[in-house]
């Protein structure tokens, strides 16, 4: 008999959001408060999540590892984390590796009071998206399970996850490496919502290279041609996007430099530009720095729009 499909819940909205206070450009302090405590709910919504997965994975002998921005979180990126990414090891001694719809529907038997599918955007899709919620309609977050192969992902031994407020963790050296493969894949996309994306991909990318003692390990050991970690392609594909993201970002040259990676000189910066004022004397034009190229990045809907199509310099 065949497996019935797990079942999909009619919801009036997959992801349902508070709605905000109208911000007061005289009330700064508050509008920052309210968001520290936005993002703190919204962070203690996603550990739940993602320690209640480990916690059914682990009961089933199935080894998983976080990645994306929940890994980048745990690493110490201040950056609340949307969602949770988990990359899910396969046994070779298993008859039949997992499927990643097989996996879903697991967490979905095992705890239905929280685990739920939905149909994904794209109405052709055949898989289904799963979330976790505290409760019916309340507060959700997307849980994705991916399998070994999925964008070069790698069969990660559960030996070499780190463990942290019991979720366990891909390398940094993986974690680095695919932040800026989603960049690289953000900023080639053809659809919109992906490329708008791509600013927050750089920015994660930022605070990664911004964490000193995980950096100076990668600087040492330079694990690049690990092939447990990274196959060949992979590697080959990740010189070409340290190349394309320097040409974005010159600042960054020298630390890709001092991991290992081969980067063009940046080009020469050019004299600025001289423009008349309202008395006919000459003024220099003002140079627009790059949200980015601050010293802290935080990247906000309408950086967002400004950002998407505009060479960054």
């Amino acid at each position: 008999m065949a497996e019935a499909a797990p079942k999909l819940e009619q919801v009036p909205d997959a992801t349902p959001k508070a709605k905000r206070p109208p911000r007061h450009k005289g009330n700064t302090a508050a509008n920052a408060a309210n968001k520290a405590a936005r993002d703190d709910a919204h962070f203690a919504l996603v550990m739940e999540a993602a320690q209640a997965t480990v916690r059914i994975f682990t009961k089933e002998a199935i080894p998983c590892a976080s990645f994306g921005s929940l890994a980048t979180k745990l690493y110490g990126s201040s950056r609340c984390p949307k969602d949770v990414d988990l990359l899910i090891y396969q046994d070779p001694a298993l008859e039949e590796p997992w499927a990643a719809e097989q996996l879903k529907k697991l967490l979905l038997d095992k705890d239905p009071r929280h685990f739920y599918l939905t149909l994904p955007r794209d109405p052709e899709a055949t898989y289904r998206v799963l979330w976790y919620r505290q409760s019916y309609l309340g507060p959700t977050c997307k849980v994705d399970v991916l399998i070994p192969g999925t964008m070069h992902l790698p069969n990660l031994p559960p030996t070499l996850s780190k463990w942290i407020n019991n979720v366990p963790l891909v390398p940094f050296s993986l974690l680095l490496l695919h932040k800026l493969q989603g960049w690289d894949d953000h900023r080639l996309a053809e659809e919109d919502y992906k490329r708008r994306k791509m600013p927050q991909d750089a920015a994660d990318i930022k605070r990664l290279l911004g964490m000193e003692a995980l950096v100076k390990e990668l600087v040492n050991s330079k694990p690049w041609a690990d092939r447990v970690l990274f196959s060949e392609e992979f590697e080959e594909l990740t010189k070409r996007r340290v190349k394309d993201y320097c040409a974005e970002y010159p600042k960054h040259v020298q630390k890709w430099r001092e991991l290992g990676f081969e980067v063009p000189d940046p080009p020469v910066a050019t004299e600025k530009k001289k423009k008349k004022g309202k008395k006919g004397k000459k003024v220099e034009a003002p140079v627009v720095e790059h949200e980015l190229e601050k010293e802290e990045v935080e990247v906000k809907p309408e950086m967002v729009a400004e950002t998407v199509g505009i060479a960054l310099v």
